[in-house]
């Protein structure tokens, strides 16, 4: 097993492709974020045209002050509440009287939040209700148009079946499989090996680009496929055999290898801005501490100022971690095969000091920009890691799951005290067990709270 690691270690990134039976040059996933986008710029247009609109039926100067100024204040409110009531998504694609009725409730409700805050700070003037009245109406007449043309736009552009969906047919028996990409295991060399990095990572990146996974194989199979599915994000189906089916299915004839859910693309996508966002700050910020860190480890030992380690990020695949060199490079671990401890003789005097103060992990910050890691999520561990002699998922195979999420330059098992070497399995079963319940009560407070709570504990007695 070692040695799979340490030739895993030195192999290049690979990436498995799958070509789906369609013409576009771009991926539906990609096809369908272009559609997302469109709608959003119809809403907002709609809402700005409406103010002028009303402006020009009232003042008959369609770029008069009042509706202007209403207009532009109202998008970024009606974009937020939009999106927090589901108005854009996939139902929205197909569905698009109910994903209509929820813009303009949303739109209703941007309006209302806003004359209540005019008369609560005393500018309310007497012709802001006419302004309001008349944009409401007109905006959502267009709101209304715009997502016509939209829901022609989606079919068009994604055809019947808005997912883009992979059938893997894992040596069984399987029915008519027509308009979806299929993938023959035993072919490719493909199997749910989950004590094999290498293979989660081609199976990660397999699943890149979808959104639905089904997967038929024999009975004995079930558990391990079901548990690359769950641990790379992707929402998928295990069966003893394939038949055609319809596109959206219950979600009650899923199987789970957990109860642990993984964030959604939403969610994901919150979290993303807000990462790029924090780490821009961050790194201006932290510019000079990190320059003169870089001066104090060239001066005092020869190598390279930042070691770089492949581990398993999110969805099982494979990335460079970064961190600013603490130990002798001759003697640099760069599978992770021994645990550090307190009195290491590979660290040096300024990695003594960068490691005990957490500056060491610093350049990571690039990770997060780069988004390969976020600022808050579970912890990326070297491939090698053990505790009580035993590789981590050797010890719980629901470790894998912490992969569903993006890995994080903190997380709620750090704030914890869960940090520094793992040495016994109850050290793994604590830093596991916090970072799954992360992902299960993950939201953007909860992040900002673990990034306050990280200050506490920068300095700690396991930082060595």
């Amino acid at each position: 097993m070692t040695a799979n690691l340490r030739a895993l270690q030195n192999a290049s990134f690979t990436t498995t492709k799958v070509v789906p039976p369609e013409s576009h040059s771009l991926t539906k996933k990609s096809r369908r974020i272009g559609v997302y986008s469109v709608m959003l710029f119809t809403d907002a247009l709609a809402v700005f045209i409406g103010f002028l609109i009303s402006n020009l039926l009232l003042l008959d100067q369609p770029f008069a002050s009042p509706g202007l100024k209403l207009g532009i204040l109202s998008i970024p409110i009606f974009l937020a509440i939009a999106l927090n009531n589901k108005a854009y998504g996939r139902r929205a694609l197909y569905r698009s009287a109910r994903a209509t009725v929820r813009s303009i409730t949303s739109l209703f409700a941007t309006l209302a939040l806003i004359l209540f805050v005019l008369f609560g700070l005393s500018i309310l003037k007497q012709h802001h209700p006419s302004f309001v009245a008349f944009g409401f109406l007109i905006s959502s007449a267009l709101i209304a148009g715009g997502r016509y043309a939209c829901h022609m736009f989606a079919k068009r552009m994604l055809g019947e079946n808005p997912v883009s969906e992979l059938v893997i047919v894992d040596n069984v028996p399987h029915g008519p499989i027509a308009d979806q990409a299929v993938v023959y295991a035993n072919e490719i060399g493909l199997r749910p090996d989950v004590s094999d990095p290498a293979m989660l990572d081609r199976l990660g990146n397999l699943f890149r680009s979808i959104d639905r996974v089904i997967v038929a194989c024999p009975s004995e199979r079930h558990l391990d496929w079901t548990l690359v599915l769950r641990s790379t994000g992707v929402t998928g189906e295990v069966h003893r055999h394939y038949r055609s089916a319809p596109v959206a299915r219950s979600s009650e004839t899923q199987m789970h290898a957990s109860r642990v859910k993984p964030l959604t693309r939403t969610q994901l996508w919150l979290k993303r801005a807000m990462d790029l966002i924090l780490v821009s700050l961050a790194i201006l910020f932290l510019a000079p501490l990190m320059i003169l860190t870089a001066i104090a480890i060239k001066i005092e030992s020869p190598g390279p100022v930042l070691f770089k380690q492949k581990r398993l990020g999110h969805g099982n695949r494979l990335f460079h971690i970064y961190k600013f060199r603490s130990m002798r490079d001759d003697l640099c671990d760069f599978n992770g095969d021994r645990s550090t401890d307190r009195d290491d003789d590979r660290i040096t005097r300024v990695g003594r000091f960068i490691r005990a103060t957490s500056i060491d992990e610093l350049p990571q910050l690039f990770n997060v920009f780069a988004g390969t890691m976020s600022l808050v999520g579970p912890r990326p561990h070297a491939l090698g890691s053990k505790a009580d002699s035993k590789l981590f998922w050797e010890i719980d195979r629901n470790y894998w799951l912490r992969h569903a999420t993006v890995p994080g330059l903190t997380g709620l098992a750090q704030v914890r005290g869960f940090r520094g070497a793992t040495m016994t399995k109850a050290d793994l079963e604590n830093r596991l067990a916090s970072d799954l319940e992360y992902i299960q009560r993950w939201s953007i407070g909860f992040d900002l709270l673990i990034l306050a709570r990280t200050f506490g504990v920068i300095i700690h007695r396991n930082g060595f």
